[in-house]
Parts: structure tokens; sequence; C-alpha cells
């Protein structure tokens, strides 16, 4: 039989020292399929047997077929490697992921100044380092199984670091206004970065407050026409990376004047405790934040309009009182709430209580991308 010249080594009859020997790369022509030849009629005895056209020459030297993508191109180093190219897009996206991931909690540690905003922000994380880890063992990569405990570990050690850190140092200011000549109403602007904030009545004037921030906080009181306008704005602060836990004020408002409040701040722990105070309006606009609003039997229609991006919010309204609530989240379903339970019905997309008076009623409006709505009847 004639001896195959593609092979060597002890198949070929060469020397066991073929095994010692680095692998060498031998290059692969790939032919198109051939039709099954005839059957060959076996050589007579003594006679040389007849070879098979139609086979391949150095079958045994072929190798495993084309490298990803079917380019055709034969695979480097060992076998099962990816190609130099796939080696690099992999760790390129790696990097472009870790660094956007630190761009992002950067960002948002920045708005977060108290534990309970840091863990309304650690839980998505916490589900992401799953995500990554999951993923990273099911295409058997460690590297990614490693960036995904990081982000855990990260998402779960926040919230206790916070908690452990101590405050920058804080100013604290006192603001204590009697009402102005002539004023027959009342107007709340309230700028507060993030922190905490209880806005409630018992001022003997026009208004109480004991603002404690990281900063010089501003206050200034005018009047428009009647109303009579406060004006309070917080200091710029940098929430968790700053190691502080934002403003922590306790605002009074007296009760001799009709209110309307706007508030426009960060991530925000808010009390509203407005049941001693003819309300005529509210604007609220937040950040992650967990607010709970309190109101009083209205005396007019007052609309009441909460704007947060995601969140905790409890609303308690007295058994007696006339209302409807809409509620508008980003994605259906990633908004929970109770209203079904507290005995109001749907009616054109908002939950109204049952004989509802047209001439005094709280008109609710909330916004959020997720998180969760409840409302108490006391």
């Amino acid at each position: 039989m004639k001896r195959d010249e593609g092979l060597s080594g002890p198949e070929a009859g060469g020397s066991s020292e073929w095994f010692d020997r680095a692998p060498v790369r031998v290059p692969v022509t790939r032919k198109a399929p051939v039709a099954q030849s005839a059957p060959v009629t076996p050589a007579a005895p003594g006679t040389e047997p007849q070879a098979f056209p139609d086979a391949p020459e150095a079958e045994a030297a072929t190798l495993p077929g084309p490298g990803p993508g079917g380019s055709g191109g034969s695979w480097e180093g060992a076998p099962g490697a990816l190609p130099r190219r796939a080696v690099r897009a992999y760790w390129l996206g790696l990097t472009a992921l870790v660094i956007g991931l630190v761009a992002v909690m950067a960002s948002l540690a920045t708005h977060v100044t108290s534990i309970v905003q840091t863990v309304l922000l650690a839980s998505p994380l916490v589900l992401v380092g799953i995500g990554l880890e999951r993923v990273g063992r099911g295409v058997g990569r460690g590297s990614l199984r490693g960036l995904g405990a990081a982000v855990i570990v990260i998402a779960v050690v926040s919230p206790v670091a916070l908690s452990l850190s101590k405050p920058g140092s804080q100013v604290s200011a006192t603001v204590d206004e009697q009402v102005p000549a002539g004023a027959a109403d009342a107007t709340l602007q309230i700028t507060l970065g993030g922190g905490q904030l209880h806005v409630g009545s018992g001022a003997p004037g026009l208004l109480r407050g004991e603002l404690l921030s990281p900063g010089q906080p501003s206050t200034e009181i005018s009047t428009s026409a009647k109303t009579a306008v406060v004006a309070l704005a917080g200091p710029r602060q940098h929430g968790l990376l700053a190691r502080n836990r934002g403003s922590d004020w306790d605002v009074r408002l007296g009760s001799g004047l009709p209110w309307q409040l706007k508030v426009d701040a960060g991530a925000l722990t808010a009390d509203f405790d407005l049941r001693q105070l003819n309300v005529q309006k509210v604007d609220l606009s937040s950040g992650i934040s967990r607010l709970a609003l309190r109101l009083n039997q209205p005396a007019a229609r007052v609309p009441v309009a909460l704007q947060v991006s995601s969140g905790l919010i409890d609303i308690y309204v007295p058994t007696a009182a006339s209302f409807e609530v809409r509620v508008k989240g980003f994605v259906k379903g990633l908004v929970q709430s109770n209203f079904g339970s507290q005995g109001l019905v749907l009616q054109g997309g908002a939950w109204r209580t049952p004989g509802e008076s047209t001439t005094a009623t709280f008109v609710i409006d909330v916004r959020i991308t997720a998180g969760r709505v409840r409302l108490h009847r006391v």
C-alpha cells in the first residue's frame, strides 16, 4: 500500500518523537462534496489494491470545520479558542460596560442623601449584578461573573456605609415671618436638592422654619398683589459622594391664610401634614422619593399634582372627603396601588369616590415611573 505523504509520526512509520514536537499549523483546502463512487472490485491475491480516485487526499490531516462566523478560516491556538478579533471585541465591550456602570452609579449617588433613597437605588443594582453573574455563568466567562458580584457588593455595602458615615458640616437657619399687611393668601415655594422635609401647621404668624443644611439656605419673602410669597432654597449638595445626608427642614405654616404649595426637589423623604391648613393647590416634583401627603376636608376644587421619578407615595384623606385620583406610569404594571380596596370607582381613567361633588373635591394627579401609590381614608 502507498504511504500517505500528508502524515508523519507512528501512523506513517515515523519516530515516536513526533508526539514531542509543538503543533504545526496545517493549511487545509476544503473540497465540495462529490458523488459516491461506484463499488470497486476487490483485487486479486498478490496484487496491489485499487485506489479510490474520488477520496480526498490526506483525510486524516483535515482540521475541524471553519472558525466562528463561517468565514472558513482556521482556528488559532488550542481547540475551542476564540479568534483574536473576538477576544478584543469582548474585552472592549466589557470595559465600556464597566465605565458605563461606574458613571451611572456615580451620577445617581450625587442625588442620594438618605438611607431610604440609597436602598431604593441599590435594589435595581442588585438585579443588574445578578443578571451579569448569571450571563457570565451561562457563557463561561469569569470576568462577567466577577463584575456582577462586584455590583451586588457595592449595592449592599452602600446603604450600610451611609448609615455608619458622619454627615458633613451643616448650617442651621431659623425663619420666622409675620403676615404682610394686606395679604389675602400665601404661596410657599421650596427648592431643595434632596434630604428630608416636613411641612405642617402651627406657626403663630405667616411661617416659622428650622432649616438644617450642608450650606447656607436662602429665604426670600415678597408680596405680589395680595399674595404673600415665601421662597426657600437649599444649597447645592453632592449626596453620598460628599458624605452628607442632605438638608433636614421643618417648616410650619400659619393657618390664617389659604395656601398654595410648590415644591421642586431631588431625592426626597417628605411628610406634608396639611390637615389644619386651608390648601388651594399642591404641586410637587421630585426624584427618587418617599412621600406622605395628609389632606384636610376640601373647601373647593383643589388640584394636587405629584410627579415622582420613582418611589413610595402615601396619600391620607378624610373618610368623608370627595376626591378623584389619576395615576400615570411610564410602563403599565410597574406602579402598584390599592384604590380598588378603598371603595373607589374607576370611571374615565380616574378612581373616584361615589357621589363625587364637583364643588369641593381633591383632583389628584400622580405621575410616577415605577413604585407604589397607596390611598388611606382616615
